[in-house]
């Protein structure tokens, strides 16, 4: 188990990092940059690492039943969906706040489904721990959402005082509504990955190795969020002629920016799956808890070095505060998973 967890902890630092990439990548627009992403991370790279340790793995969806194939699709398509509004959250809001509200909403949703809808409801003390840490981990998210909050009302007040006008009244932004729509689709993700486990389960039936087995669930899911990815960006790609941006001068780097972005995001996902798979009966639901918390604390350090926080000590200090409360709710999910 603790192995579990130590592979876990290397898909959260994959997980809190790749939302680095969808910042400052020009000379490409948002839909140059995006059309890449999702050819290359989110159907190139989970088919080609998938290949690589199940070489057979499509004659193993072919045996998974229609209704599964079609439902963890299904999932993967909202999820794609929803992962629009998150890169574009990221340009809004920035990564701390985006991360903040999009992996509390997603992971007390995305890990809290699956228990009920495939009957893994653990012990009562396990199940009671780990809804202890459900709630403590909302009250960091909490937490951290106020202190963006809070950054963004003193951005507005000294904007205003910079320009000799009163700093406009200002509800819920539209960057923390993306935000809370994409932490939907991310719960819609896990949910359409433990669906998807029902093809794991006929690979290791067949002598794969569950760690190996445990990537093709991911293959499943991601095309129905593959396009819905492609399909917006290219849409937008046309729409506004941008595809003239892959030959821009300097593009070189945004190129790589993409790439290195889309593996970042996959690896995370490849190692949550191979996580899950160490953890135990519950792990889709404990791991995906730990996931989102702990990725949330490595993308606010992020976006402390970014200098997102600078000149703003009482928002940081409420960061620091809700990433303390994130570390306790990490410690109570696994003493959960203890007793699963």
């Amino acid at each position: 188990m603790l192995t579990g967890f130590m592979v876990l902890l290397l898909a959260c630092f994959f997980q809190g990092s790749f939302g680095l990439g969808m910042k400052k990548y020009q000379p490409f627009s948002w839909e140059a940059f995006w059309v890449v992403f999702s050819v290359a991370g989110i159907l190139i790279i989970p088919i080609l690492w998938t290949w690589i340790e199940v070489p057979d793995f499509m004659s193993y969806i072919r045996e998974t039943p229609a209704r599964v194939l079609g439902l963890a699709s299904l999932c993967g398509l909202i999820w794609g969906v929803s992962s629009v509004l998150f890169g574009k959250a990221v340009d809004t809001i920035g990564v701390s706040l985006t991360y903040g509200v999009n992996m509390g909403i997603s992971a007390s949703l995305g890990s809290l489904i699956p228990l009920i809808l495939f009957g893994n409801v653990p012990p009562a003390l396990s199940f009671s721990l780990l809804l202890g840490g459900m709630v403590i981990m909302l009250g960091g998210v909490v937490m951290i959402t106020k202190a963006g909050l809070d950054k963004e009302k003193r951005m507005s007040q000294q904007q205003a005082a910079q320009d000799g006008q009163a700093a406009p009244a200002k509800p819920l932004s539209k960057g923390l509504m993306m935000a809370s729509v994409a932490g939907l689709g991310s719960a819609a993700m896990n949910i359409g990955f433990a669906y998807a486990n029902r093809t794991l389960e006929i690979a290791a039936g067949h002598g794969v190795s569950e760690l190996s087995a445990s990537l093709i669930p991911w293959v499943i899911t991601l095309s129905g969020g593959f396009v819905a990815n492609f399909a917006y960006a290219a849409y937008q790609l046309v729409k506004n002629r941008s595809y003239r941006d892959y030959v821009k001068p300097g593009t070189s780097k945004a190129y790589a920016k993409a790439l290195i972005t889309s593996l970042i995001w996959f690896l995370a996902l490849g190692f949550y799956a191979k996580a899950t798979v160490m953890l135990g009966p519950i792990g889709s639901s404990v791991g995906w808890l730990a996931f989102n918390g702990l990725a949330l604390i490595i993308s606010n350090a992020w976006g402390l070095k970014d200098g997102e926080w600078r000149g703003f000590p009482e928002p940081k200090r409420r960061l620091m505060l809700g990433n303390g409360i994130l570390i306790v709710s990490w410690i109570v999910v696994g003493i959960a998973n203890s007793f699963a």
